[in-house]
């Protein structure tokens, strides 16, 4: 068995040639297969984030997700109300542990579901009264799904002493993103488009090395001498330091009479460069189901109004990732009870579909005739400080008087008739 497990690691340490396995540094896993693109560049879950297009999309999807305000909801007989004496409202709507506000939380969630495709919030509880200490989001490498022969579920947690906690999973609140059927965790966007993001990064390579380089493209060097194979390295080498040093310095390279450097690089236009980054800023808004107008691209769309575009975007983009933290909060941080009592945490997107002035108070006016709201409700929605009295009362067209007066004149007609 020894001489097996020295072999195996003497193979792998001549596949890796120096390189390190680690869990951040994609060059020592090239050997598994993993990480290596059509376009030769590695990828991994950092790897969207160096994308200024899907950084982007990335950032507005977890940003605006993160501001919207999370709240805790208990069913009532006259619809619903925010359930604010629970201890569970202000931890999520406010600060869910020491060292982080609600949002930064909601954020960091949306960041590892939109990179990594699953995201994990370890939840610890009082063992005598099962309370909600904290949730503290934890990263996708150190929690390991596992079913066991019995068929039941349990993730374990690496601690930071080295330790698997094995936790059931209204302890560790897992939230999956787009996935396949039989799989416990959410795929993983650079998994599965790998080559156009490598696509991307190799055209930011290719400008960076060509505009670094002085624009000079890439050619090859011809001279009438005859030489072997370690002189010919020897010239490549020294032209390519002359060429280093005459762009650092900004002098101009000069060749001798026998040598000729002919350029072999497609030019830029030909090559449709700027088309192909256009192209490649259009292929992230894909990946992440973003408009590209909210990528500070111009894609030529035009909305009635800006109430309309962010609909579009919360229904196309924000609703898939709010739906699954708020049904994943259900599960597991109530109880089996609390949710058929009518228990629910909700985002509010209320603030997203706000209108201009004029939206509003035109949306405003039909819903006071017809009944539906107050004036000092309408009030608490723009945030002035409420009348009081009869201000709270809904109101009928005909006079704008409160609706059971008129429910009032209409009984006694009828008596009277």
């Amino acid at each position: 068995m020894n001489l097996i497990r020295r072999a195996l690691l003497q193979t792998a340490n001549w596949a890796l040639k120096g390189s390190d396995l680690t869990l951040t540094d994609p060059k020592g896993w090239n050997v598994l297969g993993v990480g290596q693109t059509w376009a030769k560049v590695n990828v991994n879950d950092v790897t969207p984030l160096q994308i200024t297009a899907a950084f982007s999309a990335i950032r507005l999807i977890s940003e605006v997700i993160g501001v919207l305000p999370l709240h805790l909801y208990r069913t009532t007989k006259t619809g619903r109300e925010k359930a604010k004496d629970d201890y569970r409202y202000d931890m999520v709507h406010s600060q869910p542990n020491e060292y982080m506000t609600s949002p930064e939380w909601i954020e960091a969630m949306c960041v590892s579901i939109a990179t990594q495709g699953q995201a994990y919030n370890y939840c610890p509880r009082f063992e005598s009264t099962g309370r909600i200490i904290s949730i503290q989001p934890v990263l996708k490498s150190r929690v390991r799904p596992e079913v066991r022969q019995d068929g039941s579920l349990l993730y374990y947690l690496s601690m930071r002493n080295g330790q698997l906690l094995p936790l059931k999973r209204e302890q560790i609140m897992p939230v999956r993103g787009f996935g396949n059927v039989g799989e416990l965790e959410g795929f993983a966007p650079h998994r599965l488009h790998g080559n156009s993001m490598a696509l991307t990064m190799a055209l930011d390579k290719y400008a960076a090395e060509f505009f670094g380089s002085g624009g000079r493209p890439q050619g090859i060097l011809t001279t009438k001498a005859e030489f072997g194979e370690k002189p010919r390295d020897q010239i490549r080498a020294g032209f390519a330091k002359y060429l280093q040093d005459s762009r650092e310095k900004g002098e101009l390279p000069v060749l001798d009479g026998e040598t000729q450097y002919t350029p072999i690089s497609t030019p830029n236009n030909e090559a449709q460069f700027l088309e192909s980054r256009k192209h490649q800023i259009a292929d992230m808004a894909r990946i992440y189901r973003t408009p590209l107008r909210f990528l500070m691209e111009d894609d030529q769309s035009s909305y009635a109004n800006d109430q309309q575009a962010n609909k579009h975007l919360i229904d196309y983009t924000f609703m898939p990732y709010t739906n699954r933290i708020e049904k994943s909060m259900n599960s597991c941080l109530l109880t089996p009870q609390e949710r058929r009592d009518g228990m629910f945490f909700a985002f509010d997107y209320r603030g997203l579909l706000r209108g201009d002035s004029t939206q509003r108070a035109d949306y405003y006016y039909k819903l006071r005739l017809a009944g539906a709201i107050s004036q000092d409700e309408i009030r608490a929605w723009e945030d002035l400080p409420l009348r009081g009295g009869n201000c709270d009362d809904l109101m009928v067209p005909i006079n704008m008087a409160p609706n059971g007066l008129l429910e009032d004149v209409l009984l006694k007609n009828k008596g009277g008739a």
